[in-house]
């Protein structure tokens, strides 16, 4: 994990070699060797943050990437993960201190304060210029993630949809002779969770914490990018609301209320920066929420150290979030800005590097089981506990390059390409919400989430006395007028898009 200090240490190193020059490299366009640059000697090391937690032997992973790269494009890369609780946090202690971080996740609901705090450049001609990997893939949702045509950064090829899911241990659904396919609802959980605690008493019935609350899960409207100003059913409304004020949003917090006070949830929800993934696999949760996918069951199983059982609580969908959930972009402290991106490009473009920081190195983290169908498993005497597994495809540049883990389908990237051309699209599909104008009241409405909706989302406090507080502060923050040029600007937008 990124640690506070070694932020300290890496601003004093960039201070230090502030007046050092870096001559310039121009990478393979394809993201394979076409060797060296033969104008610079000189190997240029990309910081690059990910969100995710730090493997034991990151190190060792990191050493046969850049062996990979040096000889490639004559770059090597420093890996920082940054957890997924901390991610906030440790990201503005990043931007605002003018580190050198030169590849940066992001989160789309931190993309308007980074655009407009300009802590992140602008990729436009960058794109043109280095993107040729990054082009072919996306194609034109390449600059997708921009807010008012500033593009703040690139999404990844992975799944476009969502589709909301509980995710359980099958072991104890067995125990209690529960089918999972029978689970549809919020209500359907409740029956499940009563079941389970009795035999299991000591275990918390669904793992969250302080970025992975239940809301932030399971909410299916379109959040028009920031959640302040939404719309309703899947996007299939075009009406934006407030959706703290809907009936449905009631519903959710009032379940959440009776989850925590029947120990359903953790005390701490609100605060643990835990995995919700670890807390399972330690035993101390039984299910959490996530969105389901093609392939999701072995990820899941490969994180929990256990076989999990999936409940899809919606039918798969996209909203304007999907795209620019997470993206990469560079920042505004990067040293070498067209090293940066020529680097992001390569990493979406090397399957080599790609496998490599996902699953680890062949023969010693995973074995090919099917070289055909490009699928591998752990090697004999080999399991997650002492292998390299990162098993986060979905959001390392281009998931559609990387092998296939024993168990899921041959099929698995078709699948999934399918999926985002069929899913149940939001009617605001491809909006781009400039908020430019109303930045202020943005930044005080995140500050009134920020006090009230962790605690109602995890059942915390009772919402009878906290959420006509909360409704009460995000009118007083400026909330009529978010939603106001949201639906002027969506209006525009669906009348040029009939």
């Amino acid at each position: 994990m990124y640690e506070v200090n070694q932020m300290k240490k890496k601003i004093l190193a960039v201070v230090l070699a502030a007046a050092m020059t870096v001559t310039c490299l121009t990478a393979c366009g394809n993201g394979e060797s076409k060797g060296k640059d033969s104008s610079s000697d000189e190997t240029y090391k990309v910081t690059m943050a990910y969100v995710g937690d730090k493997k034991e032997d990151t190190e060792r992973i990191e050493g046969k990437i850049n062996e990979i790269m040096k000889k490639d494009i004559n770059m090597e890369i420093d890996l920082e993960p940054i957890s997924w609780g901390a991610y906030a946090e440790t990201m503005k202690l990043i931007l605002s201190g003018g580190e050198k971080m030169d590849i940066v996740p992001i989160l789309v609901d931190q993309a308007n304060s980074m655009v407009n705090a300009k802590q992140v450049i602008d990729l436009s001609e960058y794109l043109d210029k280095y993107g040729k990997n990054i082009n072919e893939l996306l194609g034109d949702t390449a600059k997708a993630a921009n807010i008012g045509g500033y593009v703040y950064g690139v999404t990844t090829g992975r799944e476009w949809f969502c589709q909301s899911s509980a995710i359980m241990r099958k072991d104890i659904l067995d125990e209690c002779q529960i089918d999972p396919s029978t689970i549809k609802t919020y209500q359907d959980l409740t029956d499940v969770y009563a079941k389970v605690k009795e035999k299991h008493p000591d275990m918390v019935m669904m793992a969250s914490n302080n970025s992975t609350t239940p809301d932030t899960k399971y909410e299916m409207v379109d959040t028009l990018t920031d959640g302040f100003g939404v719309l309703m059913n899947q996007g299939q409304e075009t009406t934006v609301e407030n959706y703290y004020a809907t009936d449905e949003y009631k519903e959710f917090v009032e379940t959440m209320y009776d989850w925590q006070q029947k120990g359903y949830l953790s005390k701490d929800v609100a605060t643990t920066t835990e995995a919700v993934e670890n807390q399972v696999k330690a035993g101390a949760a039984f299910s959490y929420f996530a969105p389901n996918k093609p392939g999701y069951d072995t990820r899941a199983e490969l994180l929990c150290g256990t076989e999990m059982a999936i409940a899809p609580l919606s039918e798969p969908w996209a909203g304007t979030a999907q795209i620019s959930f997470l993206t990469y972009g560079i920042s505004s402290s990067c040293t070498d800005k067209d090293k940066a991106m020529q680097c992001l490009d390569y990493m979406y473009g090397n399957k080599d590097v790609l496998n490599l920081l996902n699953w680890g190195e062949e023969g010693v983290d995973y074995e090919v089981k099917d070289a055909e169908n490009n699928i591998i498993g752990y090697p004999e005497g080999k399991d997650e506990t002492n292998t390299y597994h990162l098993a986060e495809g979905w959001q390392l540049f281009n998931q559609f390059d990387m092998y296939i883990w024993e168990g899921d389908s041959p099929d698995i990237w078709e699948e999934t390409k399918a999926m985002n051309e069929s899913a149940l699209k939001s009617k605001a599909f491809g909006f781009t919400y400039d908020s430019t104008g109303v930045a202020n009241e943005l930044a005080a409405l995140s500050n009134v989430k920020a006090q009230y909706a962790s605690a109602l989302g995890s059942g915390s406090v009772n919402p009878d006395e906290v959420l006509p507080k909360f409704l009460e502060e995000l009118e007083k923050a400026g909330i009529d007028k978010v939603i106001k040029t949201k639906q002027e600007q969506l209006d525009k937008w669906l009348a040029e898009n009939k």
